[in-house]
């Protein structure tokens, strides 16, 4: 173990990972740091939409700050050699992060990951940080804070575009790091249709970018719908999130983030392993049906079908989610992988 950090820095600095899930699965580790370390002062940086997800954090009286600012303690998540040379550059004291990369000098400590990033859970990747700093993650699952305000702010924006709170699936049917992770759009549309014709409204979440894919996976929706991919800032996409019944998503960001709000989640798995990613929740489910080249971890795929998905029909997604929603989330076929995060 390395020496400890001083007890009560008046400035923690905590650097966010750089994509959603990944902020999402090191939240109880920042926590954690923050907890210990009690600081006078706590600056949150990263990129840009970090100001619209700390609120949900639950990581008590820090706040948003837009540049990399020094600070007695600068604990930085990500492993680029870039955020430990900019630390240095800003007047960090003492700067905490994993080796690697050509950064160990830059680090005042610079410790040796003990899990594999590769093969292993990321969120244990991030706690086991904190861990070797001495300190105590009481708290190793993933638990988001959801104001009210929050909920009736969402349950506003449903209700003016004519969907019922009360009956409303949230869609998450892109994924940023690329398309091996997603499901097809016109197999969502299967699973959209199903669940209409049950009568649950469904609302499309997702950026600019994945706004046609939205609007594909709507096309067979019988009941009220809405894509609202592209629309909403992310804070409230958060909000619609926390309004809804639950989200059905390949694995993504707003994957963890509803799984951290203790939403009901359906979860489609593929490129990526499970074992690596799983988001930290009581009430996921993920669907994983590997194909011999599962998991590529690759951004796209290179194999003539997307065989991993090909295998994962529409029908599972659909029964499955029913079955979370009525309260039988234990009826599943032998293949669906159910939440055992580490």
């Amino acid at each position: 173990m390395i020496s400890r950090p001083q007890l009560h820095p008046e400035h923690l600095v905590i650097q966010a990972p750089n994509w959603l899930g990944d902020a999402v699965m090191a939240q109880p580790a920042m926590r954690a740091f923050m907890l210990e370390l009690r600081p006078q002062r706590t600056s949150i940086t990263g990129l840009p939409w970090l100001a619209d997800v700390l609120p949900w954090f639950d990581l008590p009286e820090s706040e948003y700050a837009a540049k990399n600012t020094g600070g007695d303690v600068h604990i930085l998540f990500p492993n680029s050699f870039r955020a430990a040379w900019q630390a240095l550059l800003n007047g960090s004291k003492q700067r905490i992060g994993y080796s690697g990369q050509w950064r160990s000098l830059l680090l005042t400590h610079a410790i040796k990951p003990r899990f594999d990033m590769d093969s292993e859970h990321h969120r244990y990747y991030y706690n086991d940080l904190a861990i070797q700093n001495g300190i105590d993650v009481a708290q190793p699952e993933v638990q988001l804070r959801c104001a009210q305000a929050n909920v009736l702010a969402g349950q506003a924006w449903l209700a003016n575009k004519g969907l019922d709170t009360q009956k409303t699936l949230c869609i998450a049917p892109g994924a940023q790091f690329g398309s091996a992770k997603r499901y097809p759009a016109e197999r969502w549309a299967k699973v959209v249709e199903i669940l209409s014709a049950h009568d649950y409204h469904i609302v499309a979440l997702g950026t600019r970018e994945e706004r046609d894919i939205a609007a594909q996976s709507l096309e067979a929706c019988s009941s009220p719908a809405h894509n609202s991919a592209g629309e909403t800032s992310l804070n409230t996409c958060l909000q619609l999130l926390a309004a809804s019944r639950g989200l059905l998503c390949n694995d993504s960001g707003l994957m963890h983030f509803a799984a951290g709000l203790g939403k009901p989640v359906v979860a489609v798995f593929g490129a990526t392993d499970p074992q690596r990613t799983m988001p930290s929740g009581a009430d996921v489910q993920l669907i994983y049906h590997p194909a011999d080249c599962s998991p590529c971890l690759q951004r796209e795929c290179s194999v003539a079908g997307q065989p991993c998905m090909q295998n994962v029909r529409p029908e599972e997604i659909a029964q499955v989610f029913l079955d979370k929603l009525s309260g039988n989330p234990h009826s599943k076929s032998k293949q669906t992988t159910a939440n055992n995060a580490p």
